[in-house]
């Protein structure tokens, strides 16, 4: 299959690319992604992910205890929402923690089995969402078979959940080891606070990686990390200042309460996973604007050399 984005990286030449990009380029290439996400209906597709991303995160979140309590873990649940708090609104992690309650309480033998299954399938819903919006973003068809893509959305969940669970363990057991590293080792206990800096810097890699992973094999276009990381790293950094600005406005400027009562943290939640939706396609059209930027630069160096 060749896509607009394949057509451009055919007749790059490594040789012949600048190592590195004037300013000037890189807003141009900004300039180009806000463009490419007005003419590919960004902000559409944005409220399709948040709503698919609320619709399927109870389903991942069953999925998800079920699979802690298999591996004799049975306090995922309370720790999931212990990172939330760090990285979301706190009425995104109030929201949410009924729900996972319900789950914890409800949860019996038979999600082992065909509950489990249809859990998985409901959350591979939402990973189905991210895949259109990366095969948007870098305009290109979708040519693969049905089940080939859902095998991709349970395999996505599965180690999605593993990797979940083992950062959320690190996250939440950091105190601990903390402590056990002040009884061996001569640390003052004034320095415990670079321990929270590190658990912030866990978060953001594991965000940073979880995007690199979904560019590289959810769209039907074959990039290399190089040409991914770009978008990765400004979707990572966009995600931080609007998850903290989110966090500012409704805890210190609106009431979302005042306005729409006891749906005000449904209401945060949707804005959060809509503003999230918004920047994760970002990504992907700052990676292609970027792409297309690289193969014209190169076929110009190629003609006049």
């Amino acid at each position: 299959m060749s896509s607009p984005v394949t057509a451009d990286l055919q007749s790059e030449r490594p040789a012949t690319v600048a190592p590195t990009q004037p300013p000037k380029l890189r807003w141009q290439a900004i300039a180009s992604a806000l463009r490419g996400m007005s003419v590919r209906f960004a902000l559409e597709i944005s409220g399709y992910i948040a709503f698919t991303t609320m619709l399927a995160l109870i389903p991942f979140l069953m999925f998800l205890i079920s699979l802690a309590g298999f591996l004799g873990e049975t306090r995922i649940g309370q720790d999931f929402i212990a990172t939330m708090t760090m990285l979301a609104p706190p009425q995104v992690s109030a929201t949410l923690q009924p729900a996972i309650e319900h789950v914890i309480q409800s949860r019996s033998g038979s999600m082992l089995t065909i509950g489990l299954l249809l859990s998985l399938y409901s959350a591979g819903s939402g990973v189905a969402t991210l895949r259109l919006a990366l095969n948007l973003a870098y305009n290109v068809a979708e040519t693969r078979s049905f089940w080939y893509r859902k095998a991709q959305d349970f395999l996505v969940v599965v180690l999605g959940s593993g990797i979940l669970i083992l950062a959320t363990l690190a996250i939440v057991l950091g105190p601990q080891i903390w402590s056990l590293i002040a009884m061996l080792a001569p640390v003052a206990p004034g320095h415990r606070h670079l321990w929270h800096l590190a658990r912030y810097a866990l978060s953001l890699a594991m965000i940073l990686a979880g995007v690199i992973v979904l560019h590289r094999i959810l769209p039907n276009e074959k990039l290399t990390v190089p040409q991914i990381l770009p978008g990765a790293v400004a979707t990572t950094v966009a995600w931080t200042l609007a998850a903290s600005a989110l966090t500012l406005y409704f805890g210190h400027v609106a009431d979302s309460t005042a306005t729409y009562g006891s749906l005000g943290g449904v209401i945060v939640t949707l804005l959060f996973f809509y503003v999230s939706g918004i920047i994760f396609i970002f990504g992907g059209e700052l990676n292609a604007a970027l792409m297309k930027r690289h193969a014209s630069r190169a076929r110009t160096e190629e003609t006049l050399s």
